[in-house]
């Protein structure tokens, strides 16, 4: 009898224990929340990967200094393993964002839809390939009708140059629509109008501001573009400390990159709205 009891009570001490385990986790790992973890060395995040919800382990935001590649955006991404496809619920297009981007923009995107706006992703990374086959087509077409720093100026209007574009960070999207008059009226507006007064909660900002209010350099306003700043604030520190005119080669109009009337680095790069006043510490 007493060796039964004995049993009884070291089942219900070991459920106890992985009931106590289980709550402790559920603390740590909430749905579509990023948490960082005692060790300070693993994320463990939840958000939908693909069509389904997945668990992923991932080095924490405050990384240590990646390859010039990366910056460059000369890598695989699809075999990345800080990279995962986004969900057919955001976007109709196959399109790839870094995980931690990824779980902001689902609670973001769940925001949203709560009070009635819809954002659907229509771009995310991009590798320098894909870059080069955007920049490639409009020098063709811009080329035949002035001077090679005109055509770079013009396209540069929009488009960056391949090796240079926050797009091959894995931290920029573009959402809902290319023109800045959709987001001026109708439904553009108050998609627009929800994202200047609650994107910066889930760590997102607009770059690309007016610029004849700001004064910024580099690429004209672009109300579709956010950049998720806990992460691309730390890779455009680290694009200035080690990527240089050098580095920026290898496509029709890559020697002008550097150009005084261009100095794409310094004009462009760096060409982004700073006033983050609003972006509070998202993964804290």
């Amino acid at each position: 009898m007493s060796k039964l009891i004995a049993c009884f009570l070291s089942v219900f001490l070991l459920s106890c224990n992985n009931e106590n385990e289980s709550k402790s986790l559920a603390k740590v790992v909430q749905s579509s929340e990023l948490k960082t973890l005692e060790n300070k060395d693993i994320l463990l995040q939840t958000a939908s990967f693909g069509n389904s919800s997945t668990k992923k382990t991932v080095k924490p935001k405050n990384f240590e200094k990646i390859e010039k590649n990366i910056l460059l955006g000369k890598f695989d991404y699809k075999k990345d393993s800080n990279f995962s496809i986004v969900s057919s619920k955001y976007s109709s297009k196959t399109i790839y964002l870094r995980n931690e981007v990824l779980l902001k923009f689902d609670q973001m995107y769940n925001a949203a839809l709560k009070d009635g706006i819809k954002l659907v992703i229509i771009s995310g990374t991009r590798s320098f390939n894909h870059q080069k086959y955007i920049w490639d087509r409009k020098w063709a077409k811009n080329i035949q009708k002035m001077d090679s720093i005109s055509a770079v100026k013009e396209i540069m209007k929009y488009s960056s140059m391949p090796s240079t574009s926050r797009h091959h960070w894995g931290t920029d999207i573009d959402l809902n629509n290319l023109e800045n008059s959709y987001f001026e009226i109708g439904e553009g507006k108050k998609i627009f109008d929800w994202l200047v007064e609650n994107a910066s909660k889930y760590g997102f900002h607009m770059t690309y501001d007016n610029q004849e209010e700001t004064k910024r350099t580099g690429y004209k306003m672009e109300k579709w573009h956010w950049s998720y700043m806990p992460i691309s604030e730390q890779l455009l520190i680290q694009f200035n400390e080690y990527i240089n005119c050098e580095n920026i080669s290898s496509f029709k109009g890559s020697k002008f990159a550097c150009h005084p009337k261009v100095d794409v680095i310094k004009n462009f790069v760096n060409g982004i709205n700073t006033d983050f006043k609003k972006i509070i510490n998202v993964t804290e």
